[in-house]
């Protein structure tokens, strides 16, 4: 009996032991649950190619991994050139398939099918061995085109790649076409028409005035051959393929013409048709890789990882714009994530600089912290951040019509960003001027503990009045205290949050402002699980489509879960 007892003490000891232990140690965090690797891989991959170069500021990211035909085509023809293919041919084959779906199903819609876009997608079926669905609907549209405008290399060489009847007589339409002249131009005509009549079943010896055609182009280049001093990229990629055409062996041209394109060479493993430049394009880069390749050249790893990059987790290639027009409030937003996924800022003194110049002509006060935030991640020191933002936010005070808040519930958004940087950055505002907004917002309460029926009946808006009262009294150093407003907050919540992320994310702020608990946190933290997106960003609703992820719903998301940690 005695050691049944002390064999059950030993058990409870160890239970209990086992308890202390853990109820001493600290849980993890839950932002931490959320960010795993690979999420956090994509979502600082995406930011990064979704960047602009010049700035360093931020626009949208959803480009960063939908596919387009376009970088498909280029994308995939510079692989092969390189003997490489697609990591997951299986994917870019069914994005061509769906391509080739919504080709057909829009033919007869007002949006315009490009017919260049039918060209890429008969190229790559012919890469991927595939045999098009809708061929014959493909070739009406190419001729409905060509019928509209005049025949082109695109109309013949899609013509072709469909085996059309019409195919032979519009490649021998070009031919006939081509008019002799002495420039570069006229030799890549040459180049094209010829293999178009080649690819359409003619012999060299069934072409008119072969000869002498070839004779101008063989001179033409000869000649430039000569006074080639400086090419441009176009210049050097034409006559790397009339080499490669002509099968020309002149090792000490080769090399000349090698060190042309590698000038054009970015960075990033990219090419440009623009010497100097960040970044290049998808395009350049293929037909830099495909001058290289036709004079022997060696491409760079960089080229190829490149390349890589270029790749969507949906099949195909993703096509970055030639131009990306940033805005402070995506830049903003941007470094912000970044600094939470606890990653490093790309072009990190280029963000700062646009950050501090668009500070320093701020108007709008929730944009101004924004700025400010991710400004003060990036290091910027604090007297610095003041003496920005210090005239901008004395101007607002200056030239705002506090009574318009009766009109207007987002000015009392307005005035909590305005009060939260003058305090973070120890701006001094006017006692008298505080005091009247905190009469204002005071005088919005109602019985039921929230704030604004006499502005509106919109529970919504009735709602967001609410949590920006408690926000403005409280950066006020008001202490707002008050049972009723916590559940008048706690009744609006509909479901797992309040309505939209934005609105959660002012509702945790009150409520911890409050110094009120968050209830049903792990519902909240569920609700959340669905809007993370398997490539990267969380988007607004449920996640069910990878493009649909968001850097603005992304911070959204990272904020409400540092909230619950710290509630």
């Amino acid at each position: 009996m005695r050691e049944k007892l002390l064999a059950v003490l030993l058990i409870l000891a160890s239970i209990l032991a086992v308890a202390a232990l853990t109820w001493n140690s600290p849980s993890e965090p839950v932002i931490q649950k959320f960010v795993d690797p690979a999420w956090k891989n994509w979502t600082v991959k995406r930011l990064e190619l979704a960047q602009d170069p010049v700035t360093g500021g931020w626009s949208g990211v959803h480009f960063t991994i939908t596919p387009s035909i376009y970088a498909t085509y280029h994308g995939t023809l510079a692989l092969e050139l390189l003997n490489l293919t697609p990591k997951d041919p299986q994917k870019t084959v069914e994005f061509l398939r769906d391509y080739e779906t919504k080709v057909y199903a829009g033919q007869n819609s007002r949006s315009n099918v490009d017919v260049l876009d039918i060209y890429y997608l008969l190229v790559l079926f012919d890469k991927f061995n595939l045999t098009p669905q809708y061929g014959r609907t493909l070739e009406h549209l190419i001729i409905k085109d060509m019928e509209e405008s005049e025949p082109s290399i695109i109309h013949a060489r899609s013509l072709i790649l469909l085996n059309s009847t019409l195919a032979r007589n519009v490649s021998m339409s070009l031919w006939l076409s081509l008019e002799p002249e002495h420039s570069l131009e006229f030799v890549w005509s040459f180049l094209q028409y010829r293999e178009l009549l080649l690819e359409s079943g003619y012999s060299i010896n069934e072409i008119p005035n072969y000869t002498k055609m070839h004779n101008l182009a063989l001179a033409v280049f000869n000649d430039a051959s000569r006074e080639l001093d400086d090419p441009g990229f176009y210049d050097a990629y034409i006559l790397a393929h009339f080499i490669k055409e002509e099968n020309i062996q002149n090792e000490t041209l080769k090399k000349h013409l090698l060190e042309a394109i590698f000038k054009y060479k970015c960075p990033d493993g990219s090419y440009s048709d623009m010497v100097g430049e960040e970044r290049g394009h998808i395009d350049t880069t293929h037909w830099a890789v495909e001058a290289i390749t036709y004079l022997g050249g060696k491409v760079g790893e960089d080229t190829v990882c490149y390349l890589r990059s270029r790749e969507s987790p949906l099949g195909g290639f993703i096509k970055i714009p030639n131009f990306i027009v940033p805005n402070p409030v995506n830049t903003g937003f941007s470094v912000i994530v970044l600094r939470y996924l606890n990653s490093t800022v790309p072009k990190e003194e280029k963000v700062k600089e646009y950050l501090l110049t668009r500070l320093s002509t701020e108007d709008e006060p929730p944009v101004m912290w924004v700025e400010y935030r991710a400004l003060k991640e990036l290091g910027v020191p604090r007297e610095e951040l003041r003496g920005a933002a210090e005239p901008r936010i004395r101007e607002f005070i200056a030239s705002t019509n506090l009574s318009e808040i009766y009109h207007n519930h987002y000015l009392l958004r307005d005035i909590y960003y305005l009060l939260l940087t003058s305090n973070e950055l120890g701006i001094k505002i006017d006692p008298q001027w505080n005091g009247t907004v905190k009469s204002l917002v005071l005088s919005l309460r109602d019985d039921d503990g929230g704030f604004g029926s006499r502005i509106t009946s919109v529970e919504t808006i009735r709602l967001e009045t609410t949590l920006y009262s408690v926000l403005v009294l409280n950066e006020l150093g008001y202490g707002y205290r008050d049972e009723k407003t916590v559940e008048f907050i706690k009744s609006q919540r509909d479901g797992a949050l309040w309505r939209f992320l934005p609105t959660t994310r002012y509702a945790l702020l009150a409520l911890n402002s409050l110094g009120a608990k968050i209830d049903r946190k792990e519902e909240m933290i569920n609700a959340l699980e669905l809007a993370k997106c398997p490539y990267g960003f969380f988007s607004y609703g449920s996640c069910e489509n990878p493009e649909s992820g968001d850097i603005m719903a992304t911070f959204q998301v990272l904020e409400i879960l540092r909230l619950i940690d710290e509630n």
